[in-house]
């Protein structure tokens, strides 16, 4: 599935085109790659079910591929930056699942051929 039938809208939309998702009540605000925001009659839990995006919040989801780092901090607190600089809070209850997430997503997009030929100057944990 690359395109979705957002409603309201009368064509397909990319779903690589989608930064985040953020929600309100049965409302949700869809953030574009292309700096647009439009809200649509469709409540968050819809693509939560249908699109492989990752909920960080009881209010956002966002796209793993626009996902430039995770921060978590000592208290319990942290944060995704998205490759434009939006910073989205992550609720402490999917801390762990956020970083689970985006660490299990950078697994799978990482080839063998990524890898460097010599792995000497890699230091291994005990």
């Amino acid at each position: 599935m690359d395109t979705i039938q957002l409603v309201g809208y009368t064509h397909q939309v990319h779903i690589s085109s989608i930064v985040w998702l953020e929600g309100d009540a049965n409302y949700t605000r869809v953030h574009f790659q292309n700096g647009t925001i439009t809200t649509i009659t469709q409540p968050l839990h819809w693509f939560e079910q249908n699109l492989n995006f990752v909920r960080i919040h009881r209010s956002a989801i966002i796209n793993p591929a626009y996902a430039r780092e995770f921060v978590q901090k000592k208290g319990r607190s942290g944060w995704v930056r998205l490759l434009d600089d939006t910073v989205i809070p992550v609720s402490r209850d999917r801390l762990l699942y956020t970083a689970a997430q985006l660490t299990l997503i950078v697994r799978q997009e990482m080839q063998l051929d990524d890898m460097p030929d010599d792995l000497s100057d890699y230091p291994l944990a005990d």
